[in-house]
């Protein structure tokens, strides 16, 4: 928290919520000294639980408590503790943002429309992560549950939760489904379902409808969001480039078998032709960034704000620290590459860089804290406008403004859908009405 803070004039609180895909990460990656005293406010890093422990779900378990979501749940418990105690700390309880990016950014959407998280929030941020149009049923769920169960030697009946309790931490860890970086079905094994409690309905078509918390809304995206799962799941393991075959692969792979499937992927595969991009791992990078990304953070901010103040962005600056550089692609705007530029500080990697790099050049560090000023003026105000920062207007769905070229050359705004033709959002929401009519 900022020197000055005191309980006589307290402070907005912005509560982080870490990324990771639901499966790694932790509070203790995120310096928040230098955000807490750009932006004036109390800044609280939290845990939750993560794989298999934070999103199990079992008959059994259901019998104990319906409702389900543990990593839902532990967010919403250090919700309630701020709300408790940050008066203390020199914070106002009535003026808690949540904030995050990727696996955190979709918690927010979740606590969004989630009934027990009413009230203990005021403002939300989402970084780079979307309300999914489609999460986990609940017997999605449960059958993940009942195979790892079954993994551990746990059979179902009255003796499975004890027969699972009696493990130790380990060997619940390493029975654990495994996880595919090329493969995004198995990233998703982990994220919230639809419990009908914690999360009683899919975010997207809950905010669509107007059911979830009215508070102001910041969101955004990175320019080049899918940089980083190329690099991961092919190049930096086998140190080779994507071949057009990969990719190609790729595409109708995910597509599906049906013949309307196969229409869907041949449109896109033309949309995101290698010729175009320059390379097979630039296009399906954008691809990824397109659909995963750019277009579901257009889609949720028109969606919200026919409901709530909204304002959109998109981050730019293509020379943000990496944690690990690609000989085959640069990088760009990569996914979490706003993080040190929102911290103002270096971010501890997992597992820990050799040479971790940081906001460094007078630009990027100007950079840095105009971002600092306008989240700290959003959590104290619920719009991030203050003076001497240049103009964010509302979104809309006539303007559609979105806060682009968040970049060291300059701040400026994008209207009128520049960034949703840009990203070719119009071809991903008539893929997404293809995918109906199967």
């Amino acid at each position: 928290m900022p020197a000055q803070a005191s309980t006589e004039r307290p402070l907005p609180v912005m509560v982080w919520i870490h990324g990771g895909a639901f499966i790694n990460g932790a509070g203790s990656q995120y310096d928040g000294t230098v955000l807490a005293r750009e932006a004036q406010a109390v800044v609280v890093t939290v845990n939750y639980r993560l794989g298999i422990f934070g999103s199990l779900a079992l008959d059994a378990l259901a019998a104990e408590a319906k409702a389900g979501n543990y990593a839902l749940q532990d967010q919403q418990a250090a919700l309630r503790w701020v709300q408790r105690n940050i008066a203390a700390f020199g914070g106002d309880a009535g003026r808690v943002t949540i904030f995050g990016e990727s696996a955190g950014g979709t918690s927010v959407c979740n606590q969004l429309i989630s009934p027990a998280a009413k009230g203990l929030f005021q403002r939300a941020i989402i970084q780079s992560g979307t309300c999914p149009s489609v999460q986990p049923t609940r017997a999605q769920t449960v059958a993940v549950g009942n195979a790892y169960a079954d993994k551990l030697g746990c059979a179902p009946g009255s003796g499975q939760l004890a027969c699972m309790r009696g493990k130790s931490a380990l060997q619940a860890l390493v029975a654990s489904p495994p996880i595919d970086a090329a493969d995004p079905a198995s990233l998703g094994q982990f994220s919230p379902h639809i419990d009908g409690v914690v999360l009683p309905e899919a975010p997207r078509t809950a905010i669509r409808a107007g059911r979830f918390h009215k508070v102001p809304v910041l969101l955004g995206n990175n320019a080049d969001e899918g940089t980083l799962f190329i690099a991961l799941a092919f190049e930096l393991q086998r140190r080779t480039p994507m071949t057009e075959a990969e990719f190609q692969s790729m595409v109708k792979g995910n597509a599906g078998d049906s013949g309307i499937a196969a229409l869907a992927s041949s449109i896109v595969l033309d949309a995101y032709r290698s010729s175009r991009y320059g390379s097979p791992n630039l296009s399906a990078a954008a691809l990824l960034g397109d659909s995963l990304f750019a277009c579901p953070t257009q889609f949720l901010a028109r969606a919200l704000s026919d409901h709530v103040p909204t304002y959109a962005y998109e981050f730019q600056e293509k020379n943000a620290p990496a944690f690990v550089s690609d000989p085959f692609m640069p990088w760009g705007a990569f996914h979490a590459a706003e993080l040190p530029f929102v911290f103002g500080t270096r971010i501890v990697t997992t597992p820990p860089s050799p040479d971790p790099a940081e906001v460094a050049t007078p630009a990027q560090l100007a950079l840095s804290k105009a971002m600092m000023a306008y989240w700290g003026q959003f959590a104290a105000t619920g719009q991030p406008n203050a003076a001497g920062q240049k103009a964010w207007p509302r979104f809309n769905r006539l303007l559609q403004a979105t806060q682009t070229t968040f970049k060291a050359q300059g701040i400026g705004t994008e209207l009128l859908g520049a960034s949703y033709l840009r990203h070719q959002c119009l071809l991903w929401d008539a893929t997404a009405l293809l995918g109906t009519l199967q």
